[in-house]
C-alpha cells in the first residue's frame, strides 16, 4: 500500500499565490479545461505526438493512474499545471508534467517536480523516468532547478532522463494528521 504526504505549501518565486495538492477525480473539468488552454507546441511536448485535444477518458486516466498518483497546481479555483505519476516497476515511476503556456519559466514545474520526487522516494522508489523530445531543453533545467540530477540516453527518438531519488530525504513534509 501506498504512503500519502502532504505537501510543503512553500510558493513559487513568481506565483506565490500557487497551491499544489493531489487531484482528484472530481478536477477532471478543471484539468481538462487547463490542457485546452495550452499551446499545440505545449500539447505536443507533453505527449510526443500532434494532440489537437486531450480527451476527458484521458484526462481521467491521467488523474487516477494505476498504481499512481497525480497533482494539481491551483491558483484561486483554476488549475494551471498537472502531473502524473506512474509506476513502470516497482523501483521506478515515469512521470509526465505540464504547465499551462502563461504560468512556465516561473518556477512550477520545477516545484511540482521537486514534491514529486519527494513523493515518490517516500513511496518507496528509487528512480523517476521522464521522456522529453531532444529539442525540449526546459526538461533538463527543470530536473536540475528541482535538485535533481538525471542521466540521459536516447530512446525510441526521445530522451530518457533518470533521476535517482532514493536517497532523498522527505525533509520539510508534513505528515498528514
Amino acid at each position: 500500500m501506498l504512503k500519502s504526504v502532504a505537501f510543503d505549501r512553500r510558493p513559487t518565486r513568481t506565483l506565490s499565490d500557487v497551491t499544489t495538492r493531489y487531484a482528484e477525480i472530481s478536477d477532471a473539468p478543471a484539468v481538462e479545461a487547463m490542457h485546452a488552454r495550452c499551446s499545440e507546441l505545449t500539447l505536443y511536448r507533453r505527449f510526443h505526438t500532434p494532440l489537437p485535444r486531450v480527451s476527458s477518458r484521458l484526462v481521467r486516466q491521467m488523474i487516477n493512474p494505476t498504481g499512481g498518483w497525480s497533482l494539481v497546481a491551483e491558483r484561486g479555483d483554476q488549475v494551471i499545471g498537472f502531473a502524473c505519476v506512474g509506476p513502470i516497476s516497482v523501483l521506478e515511476a515515469e512521470v509526465g508534467l505540464l504547465v499551462e503556456d502563461q504560468h512556465q519559466g516561473k518556477g512550477l514545474g520545477t516545484r511540482m517536480l521537486h514534491e514529486i520526487a519527494l513523493d515518490a522516494a517516500n513511496r518507496s522508489f528509487q528512480s523517476l523516468q521522464i521522456l522529453a523530445q531532444p529539442e525540449n531543453d526546459r526538461v533538463l533545467s527543470t530536473v536540475k532547478k528541482a535538485g535533481l540530477i538525471g542521466r540521459v540516453v536516447w530512446a525510441d527518438d526521445l530522451l530518457s532522463i533518470s533521476v535517482p531519488i532514493r536517497r532523498l530525504a522527505p525533509v520539510g513534509l508534513r505528515q498528514p494528521a
